[in-house]
C-alpha cells in the first residue's frame, strides 16, 4: 500500500551553518518540502537576515566562524523576536546549550541527525510559532473590540491607571453607577496584564441564587448532591492562571463572603463532594455600583473582605459628568451596531448636542439601547431622532419652551415604561435595566407603585 504523507504547513526558515555541504543538503531537503530557506554561514549574517525577514524557525549551528551560535539566541531574545530557534550541536547537552534553552531557544538537535528527525523538530517549532501568532492576533482583536472610548480627563486618567496597574497583578475594585462600563475596565486590565492570554471569567453575583454560590464558584464532584451526574468546574477553576471578575460583588451573601475571603487569603478551596484542596492562581477584579464602605458600616458587607479586595480602587464617573465623551461613545456604538446588523453605516440620526443634553441615567448601557432602537427605526422606515423611552427628540421637533423634567422624573418614567413594555415582569425588567431585583423593588416602593394592584386592574378591565 502506498504511504500517504501527512500534509505539512510550510513557513520561512533560517539555516545558519558554516559547513557548506551539510547546509546544501539540509536546505535542499527543506526546499523540496516547500519551505522558504534563508542561508547564513555566520552569526553576523544571521542577525542581518533576522533584521529584515520574518522567520518562523531558525536552525543554528553551535560553532560558527565568528562566535557561538548561542549569540543568535541572545539576539532573538533581546530584539523580542518570536522566531523559534533550534540549536544544532555535536557536543550534546552542556552548560551553553542549557543556557540557550533558558534564554528562549526552543529546542536542540544533536549531530549527526537524520533529515526526518530534523523535519519533525522544525514542524513542532513552526506549529508553536503559529499558535503564538494566532494568540497575538486574537489579543489584538480583543484590544480593539474592548477599546475604552473617550477624551475626558477622567477617561484619560483611567487609561493611565490601567497602564500602570495591569502588569502588577494587583487586586482591583472598580466602582461606578450601573452601565458606566465597569466590566470594560476590568477586561482592559486583564488584556494589559501578564495573564492576557489566559481566561477572563466575568461573573454577575446578583444573578446567582444564594444557595448556589458555593457550587458555582468552587464546582462539585459527581454525586455531591442529587442531580450532580458529572464533575463540574467552578469559576475559580475556569479562571485558572487568568482573571476572575466579580461584578456586583455587593450583592454577594454574607455567608459566602466569609468563604471567599478564606480562598483569597489561603489560595485554596474544596469542591462540593470532594475532600482534597485545590490550589487557585487567579487575579481578582471586583466591581460594584454600591458604596461598599457604607455597606460595611450597615453590616451588609464584611470589613475584612472589603480591605482584601480593595487593594487599588478605580472609580468610573457617569456619562453626565463627562459630556465630551458622549458623542465619541455614540459614534463608536453606532458603528458597531451597524456592523452587527449587517447594515451599511449611515450618519448618526441625532445631533451631538441633543445626545449631550440627555441625563442618561442608565449611562452607556442606556445610550447603547437608544442607538439600537434608532437603527431599528431606520430598518422599519420610521422617523428617527425621537425615542418613546427616553423622550429624546430632534431639536427641530422639540418645543422651545418645553419643561425639562428632573433627573428623578426621567428615571421614574423610564423604569415604569420598561416595566409596562415587559408586562410588569419585575425580574425581567431588572435584568433589562441592569440592576438587581431588590433595587427595582426599592424604587417602586419609593415611588408608591404597586405592580400587583395594576395587574389586578388590568385583569378586571
Amino acid at each position: 500500500m502506498k504511504r500517504i504523507e501527512e500534509a505539512i504547513t510550510v513557513f520561512p526558515i533560517l539555516l545558519v551553518e558554516d559547513d557548506a555541504h551539510l547546509a546544501a543538503t539540509v536546505a535542499e531537503f527543506l526546499q523540496d518540502k516547500g519551505f522558504m530557506v534563508y542561508r547564513a554561514g555566520t552569526c553576523a549574517r544571521a542577525r542581518e537576515i533576522l533584521e529584515h525577514q520574518s522567520v518562523h524557525v531558525a536552525l543554528v549551528d553551535r560553532k560558527l566562524p565568528d562566535g557561538e551560535g548561542t549569540l543568535v539566541a541572545n539576539f532573538i531574545n533581546t530584539r523580542g523576536l518570536k522566531t523559534k530557534m533550534i540549536l544544532v550541536t555535536a557536543y550534546g547537552m552542556d552548560q551553553n546549550v542549557s543556557e540557550s534553552l533558558k534564554k528562549g531557544a526552543f529546542d536542540f538537535l544533536q549531530k549527526p541527525f537524520d533529515l526526518e528527525t530534523l523535519l519533525k523538530r522544525v514542524c513542532n517549532a513552526g506549529r508553536l510559532y503559529q499558535l503564538e501568532f494566532s494568540s497575538r492576533v486574537q489579543h489584538g482583536f480583543q484590544k480593539s473590540a474592548y477599546r475604552i472610548v473617550g477624551k475626558s480627563p477622567e477617561i484619560r486618567r483611567i487609561r493611565h491607571v490601567i497602564h500602570h496597574v495591569a502588569p502588577m497583578d494587583t487586586w482591583v475594585l472598580i466602582t461606578g453607577e450601573t452601565g458606566t462600563g465597569k466590566e470594560l475596565i476590568a477586561r482592559n486590565i486583564h488584556l494589559d496584564s501578564n495573564r492576557s492570554h489566559q481566561q477572563f471569567i466575568s461573573v454577575n453575583c446578583a444573578s446567582i441564587p444564594e444557595t448556589l454560590f458555593e457550587s458555582e464558584f468552587f464546582g462539585y464532584r459527581r454525586g455531591a448532591f442529587t442531580g450532580a451526574v458529572r464533575d463540574k468546574p467552578g469559576y475559580f477553576e475556569m479562571a485558572a492562571s487568568g482573571t476572575l471578575h466579580l461584578d456586583e460583588i455587593g450583592e454577594m451573601p454574607l455567608e459566602f463572603q466569609a468563604k471567599l475571603l478564606r480562598v483569597l487569603e489561603e489560595g485554596t478551596f474544596i469542591k462540593l463532594g470532594g475532600g482534597d484542596e485545590s490550589r487557585v492562581d487567579v487575579r481578582l477584579i471586583a466591581s460594584t455600583n454600591k458604596n461598599l464602605q457604607h455597606e460595611v458600616e450597615r453590616g451588609r458587607f464584611r470589613r475584612d473582605l472589603f480591605f482584601r479586595i480593595a487593594v487599588f480602587m478605580i472609580h468610573v464617573p457617569p456619562l453626565r459628568e463627562r459630556p465630551e465623551d458622549i458623542p465619541l461613545i455614540a459614534a463608536h456604538l453606532w458603528s458597531g451596531l451597524n456592523q452587527r446588523m449587517g447594515m451599511k453605516e449611515t450618519a448618526l440620526p441625532v445631533a451631538d448636542e441633543d445626545l449631550v443634553n440627555q441625563p442618561w441615567t442608565g449611562n452607556v448601557r442606556e445610550l447603547r439601547n437608544f442607538l439600537e432602537r434608532q437603527l431599528l427605526y431606520l430598518r422599519m422606515g420610521r422617523p428617527t431622532g425621537f425615542d418613546p423611552v427616553t423622550g429624546l427628540e430632534n431639536r427641530t421637533a422639540a418645543e422651545p419652551d418645553a419643561r425639562m423634567v428632573t433627573l428623578e422624573e426621567h428615571s421614574r418614567n423610564y423604569v415604569l415604561d420598561v416595566l409596562q413594555r415587559l408586562n410588569y415582569n419585575k425580574a425581567q425588567t431588572a435584568r433589562v435595566l441592569g440592576i438587581g431585583l431588590s433595587t427595582l423593588k426599592r424604587w417602586l416602593n419609593q415611588w408608591g407603585v404597586r405592580v400587583e394592584r395594576r395587574l389586578d386592574n388590568q385583569e378586571s378591565g
